[in-house]
């Protein structure tokens, strides 16, 4: 379960949403979304066929994907990593290099982009955000500064790179709960991208999350204002 600590705070996963052109309704329903948290104390709820799926097979990805690499990554057991009091992530993974983290690690299980997402990488239409999808590249650069953090606070270096893994999986069992893989060599059905740390981003998403909190704030001031 992800930590409670990401109530109200702006975080890797949504992140994308404040690059989006203006307000726009997406990035302000995101900030709404926050300021909601916030005041309840708990998250809305979102769940389907394909977020499940991917929860269930995130162990099994990085098992092969070490296997398959030898990469030495530590499994982060959902843990949340703050950059300030208002942002941070929760990485799936990190890359050791001894017991310093040189890179943050995400994992996803797509059901039916997986090719797509691979294409990416050989088109170099999408160079922009380093040939992945848009929302994954401001993902990874969150979640590199957040464990940029971390190693700060310790001493460490900061987090440069980050494995962004996709793993093809099958979503079809037998009648005794044994998943029926696709009939694929493991290295056809698991790929990663390496994505660089790029200061100039980082350095726009944090003055975006800086006026989005003033926003947030306003919000949660209307929401507890008594009507009389």
């Amino acid at each position: 379960m992800l930590s409670n600590e990401r109530l109200g705070r702006f975080t890797a996963s949504g992140i994308h949403n404040l690059f989006i052109g203006g307000k726009g309704a997406t990035k302000d329903k995101y900030i709404f979304n926050k300021a909601e948290e916030s005041v309840k104390g708990y998250s809305k709820s979102f769940s389907s066929r394909h977020t499940d799926h991917g929860i269930l097979n995130e162990s099994e990805a990085l098992e092969n994907f070490v296997s398959t690499t030898g990469i030495n990554a530590i499994y982060l057991e959902e843990r949340y990593y703050p950059i300030n009091e208002n942002s941070g992530a929760t990485p799936d993974f990190a890359v050791m290099d001894g017991d310093i983290i040189i890179a943050s690690g995400d994992i996803k299980c797509p059901t039916e982009k997986f090719f797509e997402q691979k294409m990416m990488m050989f088109d170099d239409k999408n160079s922009e955000y380093q040939d992945v999808p848009k929302e994954y590249f401001y993902q990874a650069q969150c979640q590199m500064m957040a464990l940029s953090r971390s190693n700060e606070i310790l001493g460490h270096p900061p987090v440069e790179e980050h494995y962004l893994v996709r793993y093809l999986t099958s979503t079809q069992y037998d009648d005794d709960g044994n998943k029926i893989e696709i009939n694929l060599p493991l290295e056809a059905r698991i790929f990663y991208k390496l994505i660089k740390r790029d200061a100039a981003v980082q350095k726009k998403m944090m003055e975006e999350i800086e006026k989005a909190v003033e926003q947030r704030d306003l919000l949660i001031s209307i929401f507890v204002r008594p009507i009389l």
